[in-house]
């Protein structure tokens, strides 16, 4: 019944028109009139049915992380040296020798992830989240808010350094490959819940700024 109610319909609208048209430009319009409420909210015009637009930004390797790792080396270097000279001339001397790689492989496996920061920025309906990932493997929200919140939104440059502590954030939340980078912006907000001023220092792409535009133009022209 709902098939032929269909082409019922198709039929009425066939013998309303005055000129014939060709089956391709029928089929066109017919896709057009099902599927164009899709078309109008996909990611392309940073609808909210479009899928979110998401991307990372790695820790840069520069001399403090380069730093970071040399320190957990050594103190790696150092467990095993200090269980080895604990159990040195004793009877649990053999059985270290096996619990030592066990141990050492747990706390690698636990620690190193710290030296492989990314923080993950995800841009849908309308929202921003904030995560930071280490190691590829766990994952730790920093913040989620309605990009429509933000009071202002700009570069993180000298020039803007006055708005920035005129604003006087309460919690700041970093979330850049390193400070100084270019292309750091800052989005300044004040959280509904706790009325405390927020700063998010980011590295937004062309494609972000864009979307940060659609959503919060006027933040953007402060």
């Amino acid at each position: 019944m709902k098939y032929m109610l269909l082409n019922q319909h198709w039929l009425i609208i066939l013998s309303k028109m005055k000129h014939p048209i060709d089956k391709p430009t029928f089929l066109w319009y017919n896709k057009e009139n099902i599927f164009g409420g899709t078309i109008m909210n996909s990611d392309s015009g940073f609808g909210s049915s479009g899928a979110p637009f998401e991307y990372a930004v790695a820790e840069a390797n520069n001399k403090a992380l380069k730093t970071k790792k040399a320190l957990f080396i050594v103190g790696y270097v150092l467990y095993a040296a200090i269980i080895l000279g604990l159990g040195a001339g004793s009877k649990i001397f053999l059985p270290l020798m096996c619990f030592i790689p066990l141990s050492l492989w747990i706390i690698v496996w636990l620690t190193w992830r710290f030296t492989q920061v990314e923080y993950e920025y995800s841009f849908f309906s309308g929202e921003l989240t904030v995560n930071r990932i280490l190691g590829n493997r766990t994952r730790k929200n920093l913040t989620k808010v309605r990009i429509q919140n933000f009071s202002a939104i700009f570069p993180a440059t000298e020039l803007n350094q006055s708005k920035i502590e005129a604003f006087a954030a309460e919690n700041t939340i970093f979330a850049v490959s390193e400070a100084g980078a270019e292309g750091i912006w800052v989005a300044l907000w004040d959280d509904a819940e706790s009325g405390k001023h927020q700063a998010l220092y980011f590295e937004p792409n062309e494609k972000a700024i864009k979307i940060l535009k659609y959503y919060n133009a006027s933040a953007m022209a402060k």
